[in-house]
C-alpha cells in the first residue's frame, strides 16, 4: 500500500472514533438531561437551520447583478492612486 492509503485508513479511523465518541457522548447527556431537553435542543437547533436558511435566502436576493468583470478586474478599478 502507498503512503497515502495508509494516511486516508488512518483519518478514516479517526474520523469513525470521533463520531463514535460525539454520539456517546449526546447519548450520556441526553439520558442525564431528559426527554424534554432533547427535544427542546432539537426544536431550538432546527428554528436556528430555519431562520439561517431565510437569512441566507434574502441576502441572495438582495445581491446585485454581476455585470460580468471579475473580481480582479472590480478591484482594480476601485482602488485610489496616490
Amino acid at each position: 500500500m502507498s503512503r497515502n492509503t495508509i494516511i486516508q485508513l488512518i483519518t478514516v479511523a479517526i474520523t469513525i472514533l470521533v463520531m463514535v465518541g460525539i454520539h456517546q457522548g449526546a447519548d450520556w447527556i441526553f439520558n442525564l438531561m431528559g426527554v424534554r431537553f432533547a427535544l427542546g435542543f432539537m426544536a431550538g437547533a432546527a428554528a436556528v437551520l430555519l431562520i439561517w436558511l431565510y437569512e441566507d435566502s434574502q441576502q441572495r436576493r438582495s445581491r446585485p447583478i454581476e455585470s460580468g468583470r471579475s473580481a480582479e478586474q472590480e478591484r482594480a478599478s476601485h482602488t485610489i492612486d496616490l
